[in-house]
Order: structure tokens, then C-alpha cells, then sequence
């Protein structure tokens, strides 16, 4: 499939047609797709990029003015493409590759569809997101700062239940392990971490770079790159059975947020949910219906030290309430309800535009 994919079950479904625009990220839009499917929906799939070359990509953080003419023109033949009148729900994940103009021809063609806007990223690593919002029905994000200073709806990520897999064996190899894509300062709390007495050969690091120029343009601004151990940096990502056989031989996983963000990723919500240990750099994780001192311990990115007491004290399990909260349904379905009912009740007084 190129510019967009439709998944359908083997008979039509009943309760709507939801266009998901969504990055092509680890393959969650695959996830997302496959819920919503089963909750009865046909889904039709658009990389919220016009393109997924690392060239367009840089373009769009450094230059987007750039892209917007040629962004613009793939999104108007998708458009064209598309049965509009099927459409009952769109649901725009983070839309840093739509402009202004490709937001509003999309509310344009789909009057009778619900839209909503979700953010998985700060705002402030969404490069243009103010220029879209008036577009959009609701508005919510993962980030609680965020949407308290936005007044936008909070709903964390999920999880999907196969992420991690097998059990810890009774002698685990590492006492930590990550495994992700680097950015920001995080390979530098990795490194930091690294040296700290008594745990150079008890971690295992997968730092996963989205292209050999990528990685080239990191190593220039980051020393610690240099010193990394062999095998340790990748221009490929790690195949998820081998990711699941990592982390089951791990006592903890570790979690270095982006610094302009507060909204827990999705490693923080996989990790706990399949009952692994999580050591994290997120403070607001201490404020969170996550949170156990058995389970989550927070550490410090200029000094960060993972004490012995807490790898080994038992793990004290999530509740199954908490388990269907931050499943994928949970997290669709709430996202989903939050829409329609701001589209119906700006239907009903005759507001047009999105709070934000």
C-alpha cells in the first residue's frame, strides 16, 4: 500500500469509518487500526506524512515552509481518493505533516465526521500544531502540563499486550535494559547510568537511530555517541521477538523522556503493564495511578543510580482495572467519545472552532 491503507473485517462494519492519520511509528497506526477494527469500525489508514524519506523529514523539523506546496498536493489526491461520505470519524494523531489549508479542506469534505486531534508528543516538539487546532472538534494529549496550561482533554497512550512477552527468568542477565530510539539528551543519561559503579556489565542498551545520517548528524552533537560499546547504536530497528527476549531477561526497563515533555511514553505504560520493573527519569510518574515504590523508581539525569533495594523487592502487580484503562480500546474508545461529544455540542450552539 503507499500513500494510505483500508482495513475492513470480512463484513462491513456498524459503527463507523474512522480515517486514521497517524505516524508511521513502530508500527502502533497497525495497532491502533487493528482495535478499532475490532470494535467494530472500517478504518482507513494516512501516514500523517506526505512522504517517509529522511530527507522529507528533516525538511519538515528544520524547514517545513518547504514542504507545505508538495505535502499539500499528496494530500489532496488521498483526499480525492477517499469515500467521503462513509467517513464518521477522523482522528489525527500529532499532524505535524498537515498544514492549515489540508486541515480545513478536511473538515471541508467531511462535515458530517467527528475530528479529533491526539498528541503523543509535547507541544513544543509539534512543530506548527497552533495553526491547525481550529480544525479539530477536540483536542487532547498525553501530556498533563500540557493539557492543563491548553485546557485540552489528558488521556495517556496504552499499551498492546504482546509488547513484551515472556516472564524473567530466575537469572536475569541485565539488571536494566533499553531499548529505543535516541534523542535529546538521552543517550547521555544512558552513558551517565553506564558508569556508575557496579553496573557496566549488568545493562543491555539498543539505541536505534532512524538513518545512517541521523546517526552521523547525533554523533556531532553528542561525545558520548563515540564511546558507545560495539553493537550497542543501529540504523535498523531490533525485531520485536528479540526486544521481548531482552527485556524478559531484565530485572527493569529504563525510560528517558524527552526534557520538553511530561507525558508518559509508550515503553513507561508497556513496561508496567506486563509486569516489568520501570526505571524512569519522569517525575510525574510519582502523581500517576501507575505508581509503586516496588515498581517505578525515578532517577536523577545528571546523577542517575539505580539502588540494589529496588530491583529486588517483589513486584507488586497493576489491577485489571488499571489494565483496561491503558489498553488500546480503552485509550480509542475514550478518544472517540470525547469527539463526538464535542462535535455534537458544537453543533448544538453553533461554535465552529476547536478550544486551543
Amino acid at each position: 500500500m503507499t500513500h494510505s491503507e483500508k482495513e475492513t473485517g470480512t463484513q462491513a462494519a456498524s459503527r463507523g469509518h474512522v480515517l486514521l492519520v497517524s505516524p508511521r511509528t513502530f508500527s502502533y497506526h497497525i495497532s491502533i487500526s487493528e482495535t478499532l477494527r475490532s470494535m467494530g469500525y472500517t478504518v482507513s489508514w494516512w501516514d500523517e506524512r506526505a512522504s517517509s524519506a529522511t530527507w522529507y523529514k528533516l525538511a519538515l523539523r528544520l524547514v517545513p515552509a518547504l514542504t507545505v506546496r508538495w505535502s499539500e498536493r499528496v494530500f489532496m489526491e488521498r483526499l480525492s481518493q477517499l469515500d467521503l461520505a462513509s467517513i464518521s470519524h477522523v482522528l489525527v494523531i500529532k499532524g505535524e505533516g498537515l498544514s492549515k489549508r489540508m486541515a480545513l479542506e478536511i473538515r471541508d469534505a467531511l462535515p458530517q465526521a467527528s475530528m479529533g486531534l491526539y498528541l503523543w508528543d509535547g507541544v513544543e516538539n509539534v512543530k506548527g500544531v497552533s495553526n491547525i487546532l481550529s480544525a479539530f472538534d477536540s483536542v487532547a494529549t498525553f501530556d498533563p502540563v500540557d493539557a492543563k496550561s491548553f485546557g485540552w482533554a489528558y488521556r495517556p497512550l496504552f499499551w498492546r499486550s504482546a509488547s513484551l512477552g515472556s516472564e524473567m527468568p530466575s537469572a536475569p542477565l541485565f539488571d536494566w535494559c533499553f531499548i529505543g530510539t535516541v534523542h535529546s539528551d538521552r543517550h547521555r543519561v544512558i552513558h551517565r547510568l553506564r558508569q556508575r559503579d557496579g553496573m557496566q556489565g549488568r545493562s543491555f542498551v539498543f539505541a536505534y537511530f532512524q538513518s545512517p545520517l541521523i546517526l552521523f548528524m547525533r554523533r556531532l552533537g553528542d561525545w558520548t555517541l563515540w564511546f558507545a560499546p560495539k553493537g550497542s547504536l543501529s540504523v535498523k530497528p531490533m525485531p520485536a521477538a528479540e526486544v521481548a527476549q531482552k527485556v524478559a531477561c531484565s530485572r527493569a526497563v529504563l525510560d528517558v523522556e524527552h526534557p520538553r515533555q511530561r507525558g508518559f511514553t509508550m515503553r513507561t505504560i508497556e513496561t508496567l503493564l506486563a509486569g516489568k520493573k520501570l526505571v524512569t527519569t519522569n517525575k510525574q510518574i510519582l502523581i500517576s495511578n501507575l505508581y509503586h515504590p516496588s515498581r517505578v523508581h525515578v532517577i536523577s539525569r545528571v546523577s542517575p543510580e539505580i539502588p540494589t533495594e529496588f530491583l529486588e523487592q517483589p513486584y507488586v502487580a497493576v489491577s485489571d482495572a488499571l489494565r483496561s484503562y491503558y489498553s488500546c480500546e480503552g485509550w480509542a474508545s475514550e478518544l472517540l467519545t470525547l469527539q463526538d461529544a464535542a462535535r455534537n455540542s458544537r453543533a448544538r450552539f453553533g461554535v465552529q472552532h476547536a478550544p486551543g
